[in-house]
C-alpha cells in the first residue's frame, strides 16, 4: 500500500546516506569536481576579454592586441571543451561503479531475504526497484550533486567576479535569486509526494506487465486478452494522472523561475545603462583635468580607478549575468531529477533497511550428515492465514525412504519447506541428527539436502548450466551421469547444442518432463545424503517414471529420501508412508498397513490405481 503523502514527507532524506556511500569513491569523485571547477573558472575569460575589446581595444585602436586577445579566447574555449570532455568520461566512470555497486548490495540482499519477505512482494516491483530506481538513484549523486555543486560553483565563482567589478551593480541584479531559492523550496516540499506516488504507481504498472507476460498461457487459454488489458489500463491511468500532476507542475516552474531569473537582466539594463549615462560625464571630466592623482592613465584606465561604469564593463555584466542565471536555471532541472531520485532512492534503501535477512553461516557446520529428522508438535502458518501444518508428528530414521501423501493443501510441501528452513515453524521443534535444526549454518544444512520442486526452475542458459548448480565443479562424465541417472540423457543428446544447447526462459524450450527431469539431474548431480523429492515425477510419463524410480531405489541405499508424490504408485515401496489432512499426521504405516488401518489412504489408493491420480479434498 502507498503511503500517505504525509508521510512521505516526513521520511528522512536518502541524501546523507547517498554520500557516505560515494565516499567510497572519493578519489574519482575529487578528480570530477576538480575539472568542474577548472572548467568553470574559464568561461570568465570571455567576458573579461569583451570589456577589453570595448573599453579598450577599440577606442584605443591597438589592433596588435586583437590577435593576442582572440588566441586567448580561443585558447580557453578549447581548454573548457577539453576539461568537459574529461569530465563527462571521468563522470561515466563514476556512475558504472555507483550503479554497479548499488546494484550489487540490492540484488545481494534480495537473494538474502528469507521466503517470507518474497511471499508479500509483488515481482515487477523488485524488477522495478532494481531495474528503474537504482539507475534513478544514481541521477541524485551523478546528475543531481555533481551537476548541482558545478552550478552553485559557477554561481559563486561568477558572482565573486561581478561584486568584484562592480559591488553595487552586482547586489541589484541580485535581487531576484532569494525568490529563485524560494520558488526552488516549494516545488520541492509540494512535489516530493507526487514524485514518491509516481515511483509506486510505476512499478504497479510494471508489476500488472510482469504478470502478464509470465501467464501469457494463461490469459490466452482463458481468452483473457481484453480483461487483462482493462487491468492494465487502469494501472496505466493511475501511473498517467500523477505524472500529469508532476508535469503541470514542471511546466509551470520552468517557465516562472526563468521569468524571474530575467529579471535580474532587465535590472541589469535598467540600472547599468542610467549608471553609464551618469559616469559617462564624470569621465570626461577625468580625461579633460587629468587629474594628477590619475596622470599618464587611458580612459579606461581613468574609468576603472575611479569605479565608474562605462559600455565595455556594461557589457561584460550583461555577459556575466547570463553565466550567473545560466547555471540558476540548470539548478532547476536539476531540482526535478532529484525530486524523482529521492522517491526511487527512498524505495532501494526501503528494501536495503529491511530487517530479518538470512544470515546463511550462522550456526554449526553439518558434517557427514545422517538423516536422522523429527519434528515435535510442529505448528506454522503463513502470514496472515491459518496454519499450515499443526501438531506435526514425523519421524525419519537415517537411510529410510518415507512418503508423505494427502490431499492438496494438506500441509505436504510445507514440511520439506520447514526442514530445509525456507520457513522456521511458530511452535514446536524439528531436530536433524539429534540437534535442534535451528543449530545449524543454513548453508550448511541446505548443503545436506537435494531439493526436487513440484515445478523444476530452470535458469535462462544452457543444460550445462542449469546442471552445474548442483554442482559447480562438475566434469561432463559427471553430468552425463547425472542425466542418465533421471533419464535425461537421451533427449538431452537429441539437442542441437547438448549440454550447452539454450533451455529458454524458465526452460520454456524444454516439455513439462524434460524439465522435470532435467530438476531430478540436478539433485542426483548433487549427491547429498538427504533427497527430497516433491511431486518430482509428476509431469513425467509412465516409462520415465518407471526408470526415475528404479534410479531412485538405488540411490536410496546409502541416503535417506523424503517423497512427496499424489501416484501412489511412486511410494508403495517407501519404508514408511505418512497421511496427511488439513495439516495433520492423521496415520502412518506401510502401504499394506495403510490399506487395511486408514480408509482415508485406502480411498487415496482406489483413486490412484484405479482412476489415475487425482485431487483429493480436504
Amino acid at each position: 500500500m502507498t503511503p500517505p503523502a504525509d508521510t512521505a514527507v516526513q521520511t528522512p532524506s536518502p541524501l546523507p546516506r547517498l554520500l557516505i556511500f560515494a565516499r567510497a569513491h572519493w578519489r574519482i569523485a575529487t578528480l570530477q569536481l576538480s575539472l568542474a571547477v577548472l572548467g568553470t573558472s574559464l568561461v570568465l575569460v570571455f567576458p573579461g576579454v569583451t570589456q577589453w575589446f570595448i573599453d579598450d581595444i577599440i577606442p584605443q585602436r591597438r589592433s596588435a592586441m586583437i590577435p593576442w586577445a582572440v588566441g586567448m579566447t580561443l585558447l580557453a574555449f578549447l581548454g573548457r571543451e577539453f576539461l568537459f570532455y574529461l569530465r563527462t568520461r571521468v563522470n561515466s566512470v563514476f556512475e558504472q561503479r555507483m550503479i554497479f555497486d548499488l546494484r550489487g548490495q540490492l540484488h545481494r540482499k534480495i537473494a538474502h531475504m528469507p521466503m517470507a519477505w518474497f511471499d508479500n512482494q509483488s515481482t515487477g516491483d523488485i524488477l522495478t526497484r532494481m531495474a528503474d530506481d537504482v539507475p534513478a538513484t544514481q541521477r541524485i549523486i551523478l546528475e543531481g550533486i555533481e551537476q548541482g555543486v558545478t552550478a552553485v560553483m559557477q554561481v559563486l565563482i561568477v558572482g565573486t567576479v561581478m561584486v568584484m567589478t562592480n559591488s553595487a551593480l552586482a547586489l541589484v541584479i541580485m535581487l531576484p535569486t532569494p525568490l529563485l531559492a524560494a520558488g526552488g523550496w516549494i516545488y520541492n516540499r509540494l512535489l516530493s509526494p507526487r514524485a514518491k506516488l509516481a515511483r509506486e504507481a510505476s512499478s504497479g504498472m510494471n508489476a500488472m506487465l510482469f504478470d502478464t507476460i509470465a501467464g501469457i498461457r494463461q490469459i490466452k487459454s482463458y481468452t483473457f486478452e481484453n480483461e487483462q488489458q482493462a487491468h492494465f489500463n487502469a494501472s496505466s491511468t493511475r501511473l498517467q494522472t500523477v505524472q500529469k500532476q508532476l508535469m503541470a507542475a514542471a511546466a509551470l516552474y520552468g517557465p516562472l523561475m526563468s521569468f524571474i531569473g530575467s529579471l535580474g537582466l532587465v535590472l541589469l539594463l535598467a540600472v547599468g545603462a542610467a549608471w553609464c549615462i551618469r559616469d559617462a560625464a564624470a569621465l570626461a571630466e577625468l580625461v579633460k583635468g587629468q587629474m594628477n592623482v590619475l596622470d599618464g592613465l587611458s580612459p579606461p584606465q581613468l574609468a576603472e580607478a575611479a569605479g565608474l561604469m562605462t559600455p565595455g564593463k556594461l557589457t561584460k555584466f550583461m555577459l556575466l549575468i547570463g553565466l550567473f542565471y545560466e547555471p540558476i536555471t540548470r539548478l532547476h532541472g536539476v531540482n526535478q531529477t532529484m525530486l524523482g531520485g529521492m522517491a526511487s532512492a527512498r524505495r532501494v534503501f526501503a528494501v536495503l533497511d529491511e530487517g530479518g535477512d538470512e544470515n546463511l553461516d550462522v550456526g554449526e557446520m553439518l558434517h557427514d550428515a545422517q538423516g536422522d529428522i523429527v519434528f515435535d508438535d510442529v505448528t506454522f502458518a503463513y502470514s496472515g492465514r491459518s496454519p499450515a501444518v499443526s501438531g506435526l508428528h514425523l519421524r525419519i530414521h537415517p537411510r529410510q525412504t518415507v512418503a508423505i501423501v494427502g490431499g492438496t493443501g494438506s500441509g505436504k510441501s510445507t514440511t520439506f519447506q520447514l526442514l530445509a528452513r525456507f520457513y522456521d515453524p511458530q511452535s514446536g521443534s524439528i531436530s536433524f541428527d539429534g540437534k535442534r535444526l535451528t543449530s545449524y549454518a543454513k548453508a550448511s544444512l541446505r548443503d545436506a539436502l537435494g531439493y526436487v520442486t513440484q515445478d523444476a526452475f530452470l535458469f535462462a542458459g544452457s543444460v550445462r548450466d542449469n546442471l552445474l548448480l548442483g554442482k559447480p565443479t562438475a566434469t561432463d562424465v559427471e553430468l552425463w551421469d547425472a542425466l542418465r541417472q533421471a533419464c535425461a540423457e537421451d533427449f538431452v543428446q537429441r539437442l542441437a547444442g547438448g549440454l550447452d544447447e539454450s533451455v529458454g526462459e524458465r526452460g520454456m524450450r524444454l516439455s513439462g518432463g524434460e524439465r522435470q527431469r532435467l530438476g531430478m539431474a540436478r539433485a542426483f548431480l548433487k549427491n547429498a545424503p538427504v533427497l527430497m523429492l516433491d511431486e518430482a515425477t509428476s509431469a513425467v510419463d509412465t516409462k520415465s517414471e518407471h526408470l526415475i524410480q528404479k534410479a531412485i531405489t538405488k540411490l536410496r541405499q546409502n541416503r535417506t529420501c523424503l517423497i512427496i508424490a499424489h501416484r501412489l504408485s511412486t511410494v508403495v515401496t517407501a519404508d514408511q508412508i505418512y497421511v496427511m489432512k488439513q495439516g495433520e499426521v492423521i496415520a502412518h504405516g506401510t502401504h499394506t498397513e495403510l490399506i487395511e488401518s486408514c480408509p482415508y489412504y485406502a480411498e487415496l489408493a482406489a483413486l490412484a490405481f484405479e482412476t489415475g491420480p487425482k485431487q483429493v479434498a480436504h
